[in-house]
């Protein structure tokens, strides 16, 4: 899921920065860390992120160079007002230092002074993360508990962040130690990749305000091996259209293994996933037995029809959104969702398919019944 945001939130389309300078330092007195990137010799092809060590919120900033001068702004495109909403005028020294002012929307002036980041400061990520700055951003991240739920009698202890509104649970009081050991530590792990999603969605074309990821998080099975949920995803991070998506989750409770959903199901003995073999093979068993089998079994219920205006009407009927369905493992069964291009995304609702159903086709390799 990490993956699929980032694609999104960074900047996407753009070659590799030529210059990259990583820095931390104030604007008056305020702590910040700063993030530029210089492409090719185009003197206007700047790009920069920073973010207040009071919020750790991305706010993206675009501008030019002019040998060691360096001006970055922030233009709320989605406003008619041509002011910069802020900018940063800075001049680079020899050792990679900058000075020089932040400019608010009024026209108020406060110094600004950073320089290079000492990252070997921090501690090292416990988490794979895709640019230099989350590691910073983990070192500063703050959780706390708020709040105890059950789910068929079992206690779920959830946790916020201070920066941020990514609320997430780790197994609670009842559940044995030997559960809380293997499977606390993966459930840390999601909590971690969905903050820093969160913490790094901003786009350069509205102020960062508003431009979120909303979490909704449902624990959906429960028995004494597994343990299944959903993250359900809402994200505004820049670009034409917010969008959203859903992830399920199924964990052993006994040694915290996740499984993915050709793990559980395989309707046919060619089933694999990415990381077993490679993609093409994996598309190809989905494609050729995975979305016909799975089609059939909910049409058993749906009985689609194929709709008489295309451009219009949701087509169920359409191996192609069967391919790589989100899924959601629950009390009743898998729910899948197709997946239907953007603007027909109002198309997309879940169907359930019993265990009863699945049990057929469990992966051999799945330890325990479908029920």
């Amino acid at each position: 899921m990490r993956n699929l945001f980032l694609s999104l939130v960074l900047f996407s389309g753009l070659a590799n920065a030529q210059e990259e300078y990583y820095l931390e330092g104030k604007i008056n007195k305020a702590s910040i860390f700063m993030t530029i990137d210089v492409y090719g010799s185009d003197a206007d092809n700047v790009q920069a992120t920073y973010f207040y060590k009071s919020s750790l919120k991305d706010i993206q900033l675009e501008g030019n160079q002019n040998k060691t001068s360096f001006n970055l702004v922030f233009k709320d495109y989605s406003t008619n007002v041509e002011k910069p909403f802020e900018k940063f005028e800075l001049t680079k020294s020899k050792d990679n230092s900058f000075k020089g002012f932040w400019i608010n929307k009024n026209g108020k002036k406060f110094p600004v002074s950073l320089k290079p980041i000492n990252f070997s400061k921090y501690a090292k990520a416990s988490i794979e993360i895709q640019n230099k700055m989350d590691a910073v951003k983990l070192s500063l991240l703050e959780f706390k508990q708020d709040s105890v739920s059950v789910y068929k009698g079992k206690q779920f202890t959830w946790f916020s962040e201070k920066h941020c509104e990514s609320p997430f649970f780790r197994l609670g009081g009842n559940f044995p130690d030997k559960n809380k050991s293997v499977v606390n530590p993966v459930l840390q792990k999601i909590h971690l990749e969905n903050t820093l999603n969160q913490l790094d969605c901003s786009s350069r074309y509205s102020y960062s305000e508003g431009k979120n990821i909303e979490y909704t998080i449902g624990i959906h099975y429960l028995n004494a091996n597994l343990l299944g949920f959903q993250v359900f995803s809402s994200w505004d991070c820049g670009g034409a259209h917010p969008d959203f998506g859903g992830k399920g989750y199924l964990f052993d409770l006994n040694n915290g293994k996740e499984y993915q959903l050709d793990q559980i199901i395989a309707f046919d003995k060619s089933v694999t996933t990415e990381a077993q073999s490679s993609f093409e093979l994996y598309a190809a068993y989905r494609t050729n037995f995975f979305a016909p089998k799975l089609y059939a079994l909910i049409d058993q219920n749906e009985h689609f029809q194929k709709p008489k205006d295309d451009a219009e009407d949701c087509d169920y009927t359409d191996l192609e959104i069967w391919d790589f369905p989100s899924w959601n493992f629950t009390e009743k069964g898998i729910e899948f969702t197709p997946i239907f291009a953007r603007y027909m995304r109002a198309c997309e609702t879940s169907f359930l398919v019993t265990f009863k159903q699945l049990e057929p086709y469990r992966n051999s390799s799945f330890p325990y019944e479908l029920r």
